[in-house]
């Protein structure tokens, strides 16, 4: 049995934890690279809860899934098709947006497709 799910699931679920931390400290920091910084109070306590909590919860699940054998198929699920379909979506947005590639966006799809397909090589070693 290969060790590949294991560690796809936990780089992912610190990945995903660790950005998620980042946002609930620092929503306005964190994204103001792309230009999101929230401009109201309102603004932060949304960009903290779903852009933090959400991270965050997708982390604790693939970090839950790499602890338990029997869910790690399911885990490999959800971190292939959450990156592959935000990263499809970031190609998207940047194509309607006149083809704009910022630092930022480009590690951000390297991310995402790297796992997305990190993801789906390791559910071929189940």
């Amino acid at each position: 049995m290969s060790n590949a799910p294991l560690v796809v699931l936990v780089l992912a679920g610190l990945g995903f934890a660790g950005f998620g931390a980042w946002l609930l400290v620092d929503p306005s920091g964190g994204l103001g690279g792309v230009g999101i910084g929230a401009t109201t109070p309102a603004g932060l306590v949304e960009l903290r809860a779903f852009y933090g909590g959400c991270e965050l919860g997708l982390g604790a699940f693939l970090l839950a899934c790499a602890a338990k054998p029997e869910w790690r198929e399911a885990g490999l699920w959800l971190a292939l098709l959450a990156n592959g379909g935000t990263g499809l979506a970031r190609l998207l947005g940047i194509g309607l947006a006149g083809w704009l590639f910022t630092p930022f966006l480009v590690s951000a799809l390297v991310w995402e497709f790297g796992f997305a397909m990190a993801s789906a090589w390791a559910l071929r070693t189940l």
